[in-house]
């Protein structure tokens, strides 16, 4: 099924790439940097978290320059997480890794340059994209979170849970971008961005865990990811 849709995606994106191609004042841009997400959370067990870690943003653009200042063209990008579940009291490092979440989107984008200095300037733009995950529901059964040692290095204590893991498939997202630039030449620059995607169906991922036994004790938390994520990202364009 993942590569079925990887597939079609790329699809896609030659599809909407074939208009663009057939002309001339082509830009093609390669960026690549971290990307920031976080759960938000609601519950009366405050020890366990769920984060994400090893977040990472890679992104193509292919762009039409209808004059000198403002291009229409298609993005495509890929960025990823890892959800990682942690009892808090240990140490840090004492942590149970989790399933790598996967999302790619494609989309119509438009940019438009300002020259402030012959060689620097600023680039806004947006991009209106369809978002895919490979993130499946899951039902967690009662034993997937078990704490091997206390940071004190006292023997085990099982954490167990659970509850449901809800996924929205598919999405659209709103991700305004500005970029500080440097021109190398008259057809290539480097450039430093900074963009926000805005998740127009949040939330992408709710875990809720409508029971944590601990104890002998039974707690319940909830846990969202809107979809939306902060990423600052460096790049490189090739006009031809």
């Amino acid at each position: 099924m993942r590569k079925v849709t990887n597939y079609c995606l790329w699809l896609i994106f030659l599809c909407l790439s074939l208009p663009v191609i057939a002309q001339s004042n082509l830009s093609i841009e390669l960026r690549t940097g971290a990307n920031f997400t976080n759960f938000t959370y609601q519950g009366n067990f405050p020890d366990l978290k769920i984060e994400t870690v090893d977040n990472r943003f890679y992104g193509i653009s292919l762009m039409k320059n209808s004059t000198n200042k403002l291009s229409f063209g298609v993005d495509l990008s890929y960025h990823r997480f890892d959800i990682n579940t942690r009892y808090f009291p240990l140490d840090p490092e004492s942590n149970s890794g989790g399933v790598r979440s996967n999302y790619w989107s494609l989309g119509p984008k438009m940019s438009y340059d300002v020259h402030f200095l012959p060689k620097f300037g600023l680039n806004l733009g947006t991009a209106f994209l369809f978002s895919l995950t490979n993130n499946e529901e899951y039902t967690y059964q009662g034993g997937e979170l078990q704490i091997v040692r206390l940071g004190s290095g006292e023997p085990r204590v099982p954490v167990k849970l659970g509850g449901k893991r809800y996924i929205e498939e598919f999405t659209f997202v709103l991700r305004p971008e500005i970029s500080l630039f440097y021109e190398l030449s008259s057809k290539s620059r480097i450039s430093f961005t900074t963009q926000w995607g805005l998740d127009l169906r949040e939330p992408s991922i709710v875990i809720d865990l409508n029971r944590i036994e601990f104890e002998n004790q039974t707690f319940q938390n909830k846990y969202f990811f809107s979809g939306s994520y902060f990423s600052t990202l460096l790049g490189y364009r090739y006009s031809f």
